[in-house]
């Protein structure tokens, strides 16, 4: 790999298990999660036994799902509860099915109402140590800047990159308002004129890595690595000793790039979303359907 390129044919490194996982990585997928969570607050959330129901503003499928995260004690009565909310939020009804949501049978009542399942993504991790300074050529003026508010060559970047930062800009700013972790802005220039930028959460030993996005011009050049570089040296030395971030299967360079950069995949989530139809003809369980299916 030279850059951020990866090579043509690679094998796809960072596909992670959707189910079955060890007893030690399950533990680690549950704290990862809470983490997420975490780094991305809900607007408005709402909890049914062990589900929390989140809505915000904005395009973020997380931050519009449900986190099974422990039992309920009658899943059709939760589905059903869960239409109401996201109905009520103008919004469809989302699961973040990873493979330790609960109850363990909530995939099969999914399926039986018609949710579909969009978005594989990879919650992968890696030592701090791996994600090292890189290199800058002698003929070129690299700068890097971080903030604790993205500025505005920092939101110019992402919204020519990221959806989230374009047009679902005023929405994506007011959830991170309200986060209360320790939060950095790192934009990186070249020959002055910013081309990256990334932005990174501290939450106790964890990095997190979001919001990475590289001008179409300046790919290829090792920018990304360096934004990456310099998130870490920031949690580094705010106690941080490993970092995670969250690659979709569709992102294939992003893929290659972060899985030479040492990170692991640990576990593999999708969205399962129900369309109006399967809303429409869901059984309620307050109206006499099946009820208790897969209770915890």
């Amino acid at each position: 790999m030279l850059g951020d390129h990866v090579a043509p044919g690679a094998p796809d490194q960072l596909i992670g298990p959707r189910a079955d996982l060890p007893p030690a990585e399950a533990t680690l997928a549950r704290e990862l999660e809470a983490v997420a969570h975490r780094a991305w607050p809900p607007q408005r959330q709402i909890e049914i036994g062990g589900w929390t129901l989140r809505a915000s503003a904005g395009s973020s499928r997380r931050g519009n799902s449900v986190w099974a995260h422990g039992g309920v004690p009658d899943v059709r009565a939760a589905l059903a509860a869960v239409c109401d909310f996201y109905a009520t939020a103008g919004l469809p009804p989302m699961f973040q099915r990873t493979p330790v949501t609960q109850p363990a049978q909530l995939g099969a009542v999914l399926d039986a109402a018609g949710f579909d399942d969009t978005g594989p993504t990879d919650m992968c991790v890696a030592p701090l140590g791996a994600l090292a300074p890189v290199a800058t050529p002698a003929s070129t003026s690299v700068g890097v800047t971080t903030a604790d508010v993205p500025g505005d060559e920092w939101l110019r970047v992402a919204g020519q990159v990221l959806a989230t930062f374009d047009a679902q800009r005023a929405g994506t700013l007011a959830v991170l308002s309200a986060l209360r972790l320790p939060t950095v802005y790192v934009t990186l220039t070249v020959d002055g004129a910013p081309v990256a930028v990334g932005r990174g959460v501290a939450d106790d030993r964890w990095l997190g890595i979001y919001s990475m996005a590289t001008l179409p011009a300046a790919r290829g050049r090792g920018a990304a690595r360096r934004v990456v570089a310099a998130l870490a040296q920031w949690a580094g030395a705010r106690g941080a000793t490993h970092a995670y971030l969250q690659v979709e299967e569709v992102s294939t360079v992003a893929r290659g790039l972060y899985a030479d950069l040492g990170f692991r995949p640990v576990y593999r989530y999708s969205y399962r979303r129900a369309p109006l139809s399967a809303v429409r003809d869901l059984p309620d369980a307050r109206d006499g359907g099946p009820a208790g299916a897969g209770a915890a």
